[in-house]
């Protein structure tokens, strides 16, 4: 199972990882900018808006397809051919769910190591603003409070279609900026706040409220999905 999925992510794991090449090649202008207050926020601002676009790109294209095969790359629409077969094997829906979503995961977790080390690098500005284990702390940050998200998508794929998945997961991304954005959310479950303005590179804290209320989400959309995959018949 764990062969499986990662034959299955693989080539989107790749995919992501050069769109964050990309990302950091653009932004090496911003990287050389003179320490000025101004540059600062806008080193800022140009790190957050790249961080999220990486992050929710990643959560999107590697959640899978809840416990269905899943094609490597492309926009699947209806059950893959292999579907009844991953079905009738020996192991339970649970097992399927939870492989599943844990080498997604996994390959998230990555992807965001990925980009904090790369942006600590990169960014000499961001080095005199940050300590190294503000730095750690951010990831893990970045780590928790995505975990929602990526929930979310793996909620989505237990009764979506893979392209209108990939669209949830990218409209209720959009639905949390834009309520953190308006402040109706409180600070301690704004998790968007949690990795902008409230995080430890900015803050020089841990947003811990935000970062439970996130893991407690993430726990309740898996048992969702969970429930859908044990009842929904294929």
């Amino acid at each position: 199972l764990w062969y499986k999925g990662w034959l299955e992510t693989r080539v989107r794991l790749l995919f992501v990882f050069g769109m964050l090449a990309f990302t950091m090649f653009i932004q090496h202008p911003v990287a050389r900018m003179s320490p000025s207050a101004r540059n600062r926020a806008a080193m800022l601002t140009v790190l957050a808006l790249s961080n999220g676009v990486i992050i929710l790109l990643g959560c999107s294209m590697l959640a899978g397809a809840g416990i269905v095969t899943q094609p490597s790359f492309q926009a699947a629409k209806g059950l893959h051919g292999s579907t009844l077969f991953t079905l009738s094997l020996p192991v339970s829906r649970l097992r399927l769910l939870v492989v599943r979503a844990t080498v997604g995961w996994l390959e998230a977790v990555a992807l965001i190591a990925a980009l904090c080390c790369g942006i600590w690098f990169e960014f000499p500005l961001l080095r005199s603003l940050a300590t190294p284990r503000e730095m750690l702390e951010y990831a893990a940050t970045l780590v928790i409070c995505t975990s929602a998200l990526y929930c979310l998508s793996v909620l989505l794929a237990t009764f979506l279609d893979d392209q209108w998945r990939t669209w949830g997961t990218m409209m209720g991304a959009l639905a949390l900026w834009w309520l953190s954005r308006q402040t109706w959310l409180p600070a301690s479950i704004d998790i968007v706040r949690a990795i902008d303005k409230g995080s430890p590179l900015v803050a020089h804290t841990m947003p811990w409220p935000a970062m439970a209320f996130s893991l407690a989400l993430s726990i309740a959309f898996f048992f969702a999905a969970l429930k859908i995959t044990q009842t929904r018949e294929y």
